[in-house]
């Protein structure tokens, strides 16, 4: 499934988490949790491997730069400005790299489990290694869309960020790249936008409320040691990211079949081509 469609993989599959079919958007949720249990440790394991340790480099280089935890932090112009250059440092690699690498790799992830393939840690890595360049492309080029949408009425910017949401699983899936991805997405978004702009609001909210639980806890314990309690408040983010992540990016995917299913019979195409290949 490379740079192919997902139909040339191999025969051997797996039982399948979730139904090929149409769901609504309570089922697409439910759909996207069942899948997320299945598969949690492969889906965490994906993020963790990349975020705590450049969370942890992050956390090193500042502490490093402010003083050691215990002690007097250093407070200067000159400490503030290389703390903000490390800060703006790390942002850059989050999104010119981290950020394009996960996508592909949990998008590939999520793709495989919802077809009944294997999904390993070494493999989905392979394949979003070689997709960061093309996964930025469409990232900037979909940000520059939403922001110009914004700035005119909002709305715009609105509809930009629901019809272009497929384009990384229209990567991933079919092999299509930049424009080519983003119009694909565009198209299988058409006709369906409030039940995709639901479902994506129904999916964050519950990624806040599952973040908060983390996140809040981590903020009071950070407030209580003062000063050298900003790691631990960076480590809650951290562990936040990596619990939410897998999830917002199953909803997508599953989204992104469900439109495949309901325009294009996705489903019977699938099943075509599987009950042919197991005579």
């Amino acid at each position: 499934m490379d740079d192919t469609s997902p139909l040339e993989a191999p025969v051997t599959r797996r039982e399948r988490v979730v139904p090929l079919r149409a769901m609504g958007i309570g089922e697409l949720l439910d759909a996207a949790i069942r899948v997320y249990r299945s598969e949690w440790r492969v889906l965490m394991g994906i993020v963790a491997f990349v975020l705590i340790p450049l969370s942890l480099v992050e956390v090193w280089i500042t502490q490093a730069i402010i003083g050691p935890l215990g002690g007097t932090p250093v407070e200067s112009d000159e400490v503030l400005s290389q703390v903000v250059i490390v800060a703006l440092v790390f942002v850059a690699i989050q999104f010119l790299i981290v950020g394009p690498f996960l996508v592909a790799a949990i998008t590939r992830a999520a793709a495989d489990v919802y077809l009944g393939e294997p999904v390993g840690i070494a493999k989905t890595y392979g394949f979003a290694l070689r997709r960061i360049h093309s996964i930025l492309w469409i990232t900037i080029l979909t940000v520059l869309a939403t922001l110009l949408g914004f700035v005119l009425l909002i709305i715009p910017g609105v509809i930009a960020f629901v019809r272009f949401a497929f384009a990384p699983p229209v990567l991933v899936v079919e092999g299509r790249r930049g424009t080519g991805a983003m119009g694909r997405s565009w198209r299988l978004a058409k006709g369906h936008f409030w039940r995709i702009l639901g479902t994506l609001l129904a999916a964050g909210l519950i990624a806040v409320i599952v973040s908060s639980i983390v996140t809040i806890p981590a903020e009071l314990i950070a407030q209580r040691l003062g000063p050298d309690g900003w790691p631990v408040s960076s480590l809650g983010s951290v562990i936040a990211t990596v619990l939410t992540t897998p999830f917002s990016m199953l909803v997508v995917v599953l989204l992104y079949f469900d439109l495949r299913i309901r325009k294009e019979a996705f489903d019977l195409e699938v099943m075509a081509q599987e009950l042919a290949a197991s005579r």
